[in-house]
């Protein structure tokens, strides 16, 4: 069965190297725009993406929520078990570590050709205790460092407007990262976030 693979990461040298390390043939993707019209064609395709800032959370999502055979692997650059429980359920096929051994991204790739999905212990035993999904692990984890570093600000006294020139972002797009940020603690808005990350010493 032929496969087409996309690698989408902001490093041309990464991207070279996980081609290397597959036995099919592939492509660099070096925007969103291409990366989503690539994955809309009708071949069998795989995309290996990057997962390193708010916006590749959402370039995998709308490449999930792509009709076709397309089949997302996460490359996780902090591979924690929150993260690989929020890219499965995100709709990813598979998820590995950005630091990985090729050996080990072959194997995550070759599993999810499968239909099959290699993860940590770790990561089973969150998804299946009480609850089912790991979402309790997810509230307990440390959010991404850009995540942390909003916090800071926003706990400095910054706006909301403030924190999206800072960030570099629309005011708009800034609350809605805000607000996920929110629901991924488990908070219900600025202030409960601001308490839970100082009682967790994150800021």
């Amino acid at each position: 069965m032929f496969v087409r693979v996309a690698v989408s990461d902001p490093l041309p040298v990464f991207r070279r190297g996980i081609l290397a390390c597959l036995p099919e043939a592939g492509f660099e993707s070096p925007t969103r725009e291409e990366l989503l019209r690539w994955a809309r064609t009708a071949e069998r395709r795989v995309v290996l993406l990057s997962v390193q800032v708010p916006e590749d959370w959402q370039l995998m999502a709308d490449l999930c929520r792509e009709p076709g055979d397309v089949l997302v692997v996460a490359l996780l650059s902090e591979p924690t078990v929150p993260a690989y429980v929020r890219a499965l359920a995100a709709g990813a096929a598979a998820a590995v570590s950005r630091d990985a051994t090729p050996a080990e991204v072959r194997e995550a790739f070759e599993a999810a050709l499968d239909g099959r999905v290699t993860l940590p212990i770790a990561v089973v035993r969150a998804m299946t205790s009480p609850g089912g999904s790991g979402e309790t692990t997810v509230l307990d984890d440390r959010p991404a460092a850009t995540e942390i570093e909003w916090l800071r600000h926003l706990a400095g006294g910054a706006t909301v407007a403030q924190l999206a020139a800072h960030a570099g972002y629309s005011e708009r797009m800034m609350f809605r990262l805000l607000r996920e940020l929110y629901t991924r603690l488990g908070v219900g808005g600025r202030t409960e976030a601001l308490m839970r990350a100082r009682d967790r010493d994150w800021i």
